[in-house]
């Protein structure tokens, strides 16, 4: 992906963020402890298993040529992978939150080829054994406001920027024929978000976030979809289980990754969180 400017990005941020949060509350708004989800502080911690992973990649030579494959039909990739995830928000006000959050998915690879494969610059041929991994990063960064907040129900909007790497590593079980190729930066993410209180101890949660991007370099779409039920034991202790989806499909001309990524991840979360209000 073309490498964008993160501090300048981070600093717009930041300025919009300061601007909006500065804003003054409606004289309607009612009071923070009538309102459903009045926490000044959340911090999720969650296991993430995905299953069922779906990867199509293209990683093209420097002369513009490769093969498309499948990274778990083709290269014996993991599908079903369980890793840690971390989120949360603080909340400026009833109106204005900064959210954060990070993940790391790691799925391996090992497989004796049926077809030939060209990757980049490397050519392996049927009965090769390729070692590879996939790594894909992400840190998340950004503002929401709550343009509806009701003693049941919070929707809000949210501006954020997903620092986020994704690699693709690959070699002969000797370790000879190996090579790499990378693709990373700052993207600007557009979500909206859903909470319904549906009594004191039980809430409904639903979030879709959205990029379309468009560059020099670049073009394709990131796409991530969560809904997930909550039990909230007391003031402080939540537990919850919910369904999530996330997928890239980006055309890259970049100089450390040309060709395509079409990823998707699906599975569900378990996670505890802790409030602070």
């Amino acid at each position: 992906m073309k490498a964008v400017n993160t501090r300048v990005q981070c600093g717009r941020l930041l300025s919009l963020i300061l601007l909006l949060s500065s804003l003054p509350v409606s004289p309607v708004a009612m009071a923070a402890d009538k309102l459903a989800f009045p926490e000044r502080f959340t911090f999720r911690v969650a296991s993430y298993s995905v299953r069922g992973a779906d990867t199509d990649l293209t990683v093209l030579s420097s002369q513009f040529t490769g093969s498309g494959f499948n990274f778990a039909s083709d290269l014996g990739g993991e599908e079903d992978v369980d890793i840690p995830r971390i989120d949360g928000f603080y909340r400026l006000n009833e109106r204005h939150r900064i959210e954060f959050g990070a993940l790391q998915i790691e799925r391996d690879g090992r497989g004796r080829l049926q077809i030939d494969i060209d990757i980049g610059d490397e050519s392996y041929s049927v009965g090769d054994e390729v070692v590879s991994k996939i790594e894909y990063d992400l840190l998340k960064l950004g503002y929401a406001y709550s343009f509806y907040h009701s003693p049941e129900v919070e929707l809000s909007v949210s501006l954020g920027i997903d620092i986020t790497t994704y690699s693709f590593e690959y070699e002969l079980s000797d370790g000879t024929s190996a090579d790499e190729s990378e693709a990373s930066g700052p993207l600007p993410m557009f979500g909206m978000r859903l909470a319904y209180r549906i009594n004191p101890r039980w809430s409904l949660h639903y979030l879709t976030e959205v990029l379309f991007v468009e560059t020099e370099d670049t073009d394709g779409s990131v796409q991530n979809y969560e809904i997930d039920l909550r039990y909230r034991f007391d003031r402080a202790i939540v537990l919850g289980a919910g369904l999530t989806r996330f997928s890239i499909d980006v055309d890259s001309e970049d100089d450390e990754w040309r060709g395509r990524i079409a990823d998707t991840h699906q599975g569900f979360l378990l996670f505890g969180a802790y409030y602070f209000e």
